[in-house]
């Protein structure tokens, strides 16, 4: 099932209604020609509080909900398929239902996937994204891209847009830029690289140190674009912090693409606060990638994501 090329795209299924996530997937499984995997995973019951009969009743309980789910999933998604392309064979519905860490798990089978895609309800009362959910838990440690759509979201029926790719130019970003410019060339838009800064000093100074930065942004541009052909690419370097650039950047947008944080901390794997403030606020969808490896799958990583439980 899953020693196919290209891989096939990951979809996480919470519940029912996942509509926002299989319309995303079965349209980039279209661009790309590949098919979807969808699962749902059970969270383990409480054995501590069960009796032994009570645990099987209630697993059993859990294992049909998530039967019901998956079949409701993969009856639409299979619809969808039909809708935009019959007769590619290729654009194939698979299920599985698992039970454990929902991270855990998403986070193992990603090593397989080209992409793994969840949706969110911006996860909390007021929009926040809390550091334990699993949209933040599996793209700070997933071993391909993962993106998060919003479930208001749709596609758009433009046949052309924009995808727009946060590039820190103080930092590595050639693979950033190169999986922008994937995207972009999928979607046949234009590319839109964005970097944030904070002027400092006289206007004249500012001035300058914006010309660098748009000369710096440029040079990735150009050293990530070797097999992007003729794609339209613009440069923004724009004063303020990167959450707010980006989201003001990204609006009317079809994605924002972002590099995850490597740092280590105690609780999880972060994802840096510029992503944290687009899955908070952003109405597009949101591609989180490994800054290091851009889009390309880390098969040989060894898994060290904590787990991470919507409560």
């Amino acid at each position: 099932m899953w020693d196919l090329n290209p891989p096939k795209i990951l979809v996480g299924i919470e519940n029912v209604g996942s509509e926002a996530a299989l319309q995303y997937a079965v349209t980039d499984a279209a661009r790309r020609g590949c098919g979807i995997h969808l699962v749902h995973v059970t969270r383990p019951s409480n054995r501590a509080a069960c009796a032994l009969d009570d645990l099987v009743m209630v697993e059993d309980e859990l294992r049909i909900v998530g039967e019901a789910v998956l079949a409701d999933a993969a009856a639409r998604a299979e619809q969808l398929l039909d809708q935009m392309s019959s007769e590619d064979d290729r654009l194939s519905v698979s299920t599985e239902l698992t039970h454990g860490s929902v991270v855990r798990t998403l986070d193992e089978l990603s090593r397989h996937a080209s992409l793994l895609v969840l949706q969110h309800a911006g996860m909390g009362p007021t929009g926040e994204t809390p550091t334990l959910s699993v949209t933040a838990g599996a793209a700070a440690g997933a071993h391909c891209p993962v993106v998060a759509v919003p479930t208001a979201w749709r596609p758009s029926t433009e046949p052309a847009g924009v995808v727009v790719v946060g590039v820190d130019v103080t930092r590595r970003c050639v693979p950033l830029v190169r999986a922008g410019l994937h995207e972009a060339a999928r979607r046949g838009a234009e590319l839109r690289a964005v970097h944030a800064w904070r002027a400092a000093g006289a206007a004249a100074t500012a001035s300058e140190e914006a010309d660098l930065l748009r000369t710096r942004l440029g040079e990735a541009v150009v050293e990530a674009r070797a097999d992007a052909g003729a794609l339209r690419v613009a440069l923004v370097v724009e004063p303020g912090l990167a959450g707010e650039v980006l989201l003001e950047q990204s609006v009317g947008c079809d994605l924002v693409v972002v590099g995850r944080h490597h740092r280590k901390h105690a609780v999880g794997a972060p994802l840096g606060r510029t992503v944290r403030e687009l899955l908070r606020w952003s109405t597009v969808p949101v591609l989180v990638v490994d800054p290091l490896l851009g889009d390309t799958v880390d098969r040989a990583r060894t898994s060290d994501v904590a787990t991470a439980i919507v409560p």
